[in-house]
Parts: C-alpha cells; structure tokens; sequence
C-alpha cells in the first residue's frame, strides 16, 4: 500500500482502432442485411431528400441514406484477426499508447482494469492477457463488465484504489469486437457497432490532468434493451448469441436522461457548474442521442464531442478513445485548464460519469 494526497491525477491517455474501415455501402454486401432490408419502407422514410431523388436511388444508396438518418454512422473499424488479433491486442495497444503519452513504462503500473464483453478467452481473464501483452505478466487486475458505461465503471474502481493507497498507477483500458457479436440478420443493429479500444493511466503522481471527484455510477436493471446469455447457461445446441439492439423512441429518451441524470451527479461532486465545463464527452450510440444531450444541457454546439459518424458505437471503449483525441487535439484546441464531463449508458441499464480537469496541454 502507499501514501496519498487524496488526489487521483490523468498522467495519460491512448486509443487504438483497426485500419479497416467498412462503410454503409460494403455492409450492404452481407447478404443477411440484403435480405432482411426493407427497400420500399426505408426509401419511404427518408427526409431532407426529393422524392424524385430518393425514388431513383439504388438499394445501396437507400441503405446508406437511412443509416445515417437514423444512427449518424456512415462507417466503422472492423477488427480483422490477422492484423488486430483479439480484445485483448487492441486493449494493450491502447494501453501502450497511454503509457507512452505518460512517460511511463509498462513496469509502473501496479493494476489493471479492463472493461470488455467480448473478451477471446474467459479464462485466463482478459486482465491477464493484457498484461502479457504489455510485458507485465504479474501485474494483478481483473475484467469487469458493465456494457457501454463499463470504462466510467473502470474509472470508478481505478480512482478508488489510487484514492485508497491500494495502487500508485492504474491503467484503466476497454476494447472490444463488437462486430464480431453483431446479429447481422438485423439492419437496425448490423448498423452500430464498430471495434477498438481506448486507456486512461491514472496516478497517484502529479499529472497533467487529475479526476475532480469520485466518479459516480448507477444501475437499473433491465434485460429488455440488450441481451447476451451466457455461455455457462447455453444448451449445447442452442445458436451463438448475437447482439442485438432493440431502438425507438423510448430508448432514446431514457439513453439521453440517464447520460445527463449521471453528469449532472458526477459534476455535483466537484465545485464546478456547467458554466465552467469545456468540453462533454458522451458514450457514442446514436447521434441522436448525442444532439439530445446538447440540447439537454443547453450546450453551444461543438461542446458534446461527436466520433460516431466514422466509428460507429464501441462499447465502453467509446469514451476513452474520444476523450484521447480531444486531450491530443484532433477537436480543435482546448483552453489551458479543461474541465471535461465523461457520461456513458450501457446495457443492463448501468450509467456512469466522472469529471476530468485538464492543464497540460497538448500531448507530449
């Protein structure tokens, strides 16, 4: 055990994402998706488009129109086998890259987090792979699940033991390959899901950046959105369970409530108000969802950061890889000291959110 101030401090941040990418147009392909499509219903439905245009559209270009109507993503990475390898190669690819972004080594870290759904191996745990990765094979850690709000749940666990004296620095990563999950034989899911992995490096040393408050998460039980059975309870000649998301209206509604009821309680936390709140990074599943949060809030445009568009929904990875290029520029320059709103929904229902103060400028 160590000593601590008190304080949990950011001492960096990474992201991995596959090469591949796959558009709406290659998707189509899949003749899964081809067949369960409804041509005539979809081209019915589209807005902001003639009515001669749309009617003259092929099947491919109907598709891509309303996916991008009604999700906001028009690609996403895909993980492939070859390159990427699995879960838990792209989580301490990830986490290589906040450890470098640290300045520190792999040997610093004295836990693992990780958030994942889909690891490749249940046992040994992903924890323990990821640390193999990273040349750290004693490192203790362990997997924990919590759907799409799982890296604000890592964070929590992360911040507790630095907080604590449990641990000096904590590497907090999520990944998954979700594409490899996803029921296909459904267009409004086969649209959604995209993979890669995204890591925080949390510290009880002086950073750049320094988590405000207890992060704070929540839970509402609840199998009816999203449902995977487990392995354990599986007859040995049922299916492979595929991921399947159910939409509409309602889910929308509670997607948006929950993600600002969970900001509003972290911020609470910490001496701020949304006056002094730079930048919101938001768990990406729709970009609906992400307009509604802005408009929630009341937040001028371009303060709820937007990735879905060429990533599509990660998981739990979302938030950690669009937090990294917002503290490394690539959504324009921050002010000298940042006050960043983390906020996720996931499955289950569980919800988290947290507070990050940033001062360190661009990444070294």
């Amino acid at each position: 055990m160590t000593t601590n101030s008190g304080q949990v401090f950011v001492a960096g941040s990474g992201r991995y994402l596959p090469d591949r990418s796959v558009d709406n147009f290659e998707l189509y392909e899949l003749e899964s998706i081809r067949t369960a499509f409804d041509i005539d219903l979809a081209r019915g439905s589209l807005r902001g488009i003639d009515p001669e245009e749309a009617a003259s559209l092929a099947p491919v270009e109907v598709f891509d129109h309303w996916s991008v109507q009604v999700t906001g993503i028009k690609e996403r990475r895909v993980m492939d086998r070859e390159v990427d390898h699995s879960p838990e190669w792209m989580c301490a690819a990830a986490g290589r890259d906040a450890l470098a972004d640290a300045g520190m080594a792999a040997s610093d870290v004295d836990l693992l987090l990780v958030a994942c759904l889909t690891e490749f191996e249940i046992v040994p745990n992903a924890a323990c792979t990821v640390g193999h990765h990273l040349g750290i094979p004693q490192c203790p850690g362990f997997v924990l699940n919590a759907a799409c709000a799982g890296f604000l749940y890592g964070l929590s666990a992360g911040y507790a033991f630095v907080q604590s004296g449990g641990a000096r620095n904590v590497l907090v990563v999520s990944g998954d390959h979700l594409t490899g999950i996803t029921d296909y034989s459904d267009p409004k899911t086969a649209v959604l899901f995209g993979d890669g992995a995204g890591a925080v490096g949390l510290s009880a040393d002086a950073g750049r950046g320094r988590v405000l408050a207890a992060p704070y998460v929540t839970a509402d039980y609840s199998p009816k959105h999203l449902n995977l059975t487990g392995q354990a309870m599986m007859a040995s000649d049922d299916p492979v369970p595929k991921l399947s998301m159910g939409g509409g209206p309602n889910v929308l509604r509670n997607a948006i409530k929950s993600m600002v009821g969970v900001a509003e309680r972290s911020l609470a936390r910490t001496p701020l108000g949304w006056d002094d709140v730079d930048v919101v990074v938001p768990h990406q599943a729709n970009k609906r969802i992400t307009a509604g949060i802005e408009k929630s809030l009341g937040l001028s445009r371009g303060r709820v950061i937007d990735i879905i568009e060429h990533y599509g929904n990660v998981s739990a990875s979302t938030v950690p890889i669009a937090l990294d290029e917002v503290l490394k520029g690539v959504h324009g320059p921050l002010p000298p000291t940042a006050n960043i709103v983390l906020t996720a929904v996931g499955g289950g229902y569980t919800s988290g959110g947290a507070v990050i103060e940033w001062s360190g400028g661009p990444a070294r």
